[in-house]
């Protein structure tokens, strides 16, 4: 008959001792916090000047990209052994392409907030997508995937522009004949 209480009475005990140690345990547990809120306003203003940017590159219009560029730009060109450029030189190497491709379209764009050091968002824009263009002298067609940055002043002026891509690769592409 003992044996008989022991049972009946113990095995529920043990059972909700286990359940209060669980419920304790897992009360200890910190509590998950949400991530902060993260403001992309600056992002945004800047992603419509480097979207109008590329627009008027496409459309060949260099008077339209002028307002969206800060008069103390610095441009790192992708090509191999090429040195930063400022205002002049930026013009001058986007009315080359211009002067030397048509039907230019950039496609399958993506858009990323740039981040400073720490993680988080500082206003800059980075995009991937992919160029196409038919070359004037040759009518040979180019397909380039490629990487840019932008960082902007105060004013949301492209302040710096980084491209990256196989622009020696491109020139080559360009250039062959069939």
């Amino acid at each position: 008959m003992l044996l008989l209480t022991y049972t009946i009475f113990m095995k529920p005990f043990k059972f909700t001792i286990l359940i209060l140690i669980s419920v304790l345990v897992l009360s200890c547990e910190q509590a998950v916090k949400s991530a902060p809120e993260i403001d992309l306003t600056t992002y945004k203003l800047n992603l419509a000047t480097a979207q109008k940017f590329l627009a008027a590159f496409s459309s060949e219009d260099i008077e339209s990209q002028k307002p969206l560029i800060c008069p103390g730009i610095t441009h790192y060109s992708p090509f191999y052994g090429s040195e930063p450029s400022k205002m002049d030189g930026f013009l001058a190497a986007s009315k080359a392409w211009m002067d030397n491709f048509d039907e230019i379209t950039y496609s399958d764009a993506k858009w990323f907030p740039g981040t400073d050091q720490s993680g988080k968002p500082d206003g800059s824009v980075m995009t991937m997508g992919k160029w196409t263009s038919t070359n004037t002298a040759t009518g040979n067609v180019i397909n380039i995937n490629a990487f840019h940055t932008f960082v902007f002043n105060a004013k949301n002026q492209i302040h710096e522009a980084r491209d990256y891509f196989d622009a020696t690769g491109v020139m080559a592409a360009a250039m062959k004949v069939e």
